[in-house]
C-alpha cells in the first residue's frame, strides 16, 4: 500500500512539474493568432533565404560574364619603345617651325630691347 502511494505521489509530481505554464509576453501554444504569426515569420524566412541565394547566385554570374567577356577580348598591339628617327622631311619641318618661332619671338621683344637701350636722359 505504501509503495502504491508513493507511485501515485511520483505520477502527480511529475504531471504537474512537465505541464507547460504562460510566460508573459509569449503566445499560448494552441493560440491560432500566433500560428498565423509563426506561418508568417516562417514564410519571411523562407522568402529572405531565397532572396539570398538568387543574389548569390547573380552574383556569381556576373564575375562569370565579366571573365567572359575579358577572354573574348583582343589584346592590345605592341608598341616597340624603340625612337623612330624623323624622316628628312620632318626634320626640315621641325627647323622652319623653330626658325618662325624664334622670329616671332624676337620681332615682339626688339621694342622692349630698343627702349631699355636708348641714352639716359
Amino acid at each position: 500500500m505504501r509503495s502504491a502511494a508513493l507511485i501515485l505521489l511520483s505520477v502527480l509530481s511529475a504531471g504537474t512539474a512537465s505541464a507547460q505554464t504562460y510566460a508573459p509576453g509569449q503566445p499560448y501554444v494552441g493560440d491560432p493568432m500566433a500560428d498565423r504569426l509563426r506561418f508568417r515569420m516562417e514564410t519571411q524566412r523562407l522568402q529572405s533565404e531565397q532572396q539570398a541565394a538568387y543574389a548569390r547566385q547573380q552574383q556569381l554570374n556576373a564575375r562569370l560574364t565579366e571573365a567572359e567577356i575579358r577572354a573574348q577580348r583582343q589584346p592590345e598591339p605592341y608598341i616597340p619603345l624603340v625612337d623612330v628617327p624623323p624622316s628628312p622631311d620632318a626634320r626640315r619641318q621641325a627647323r622652319e617651325a623653330a626658325t618662325a618661332r624664334r622670329e616671332a619671338v624676337s620681332s615682339g621683344v626688339g621694342q622692349i630691347d630698343d627702349w631699355l637701350a636708348r641714352s639716359p636722359r
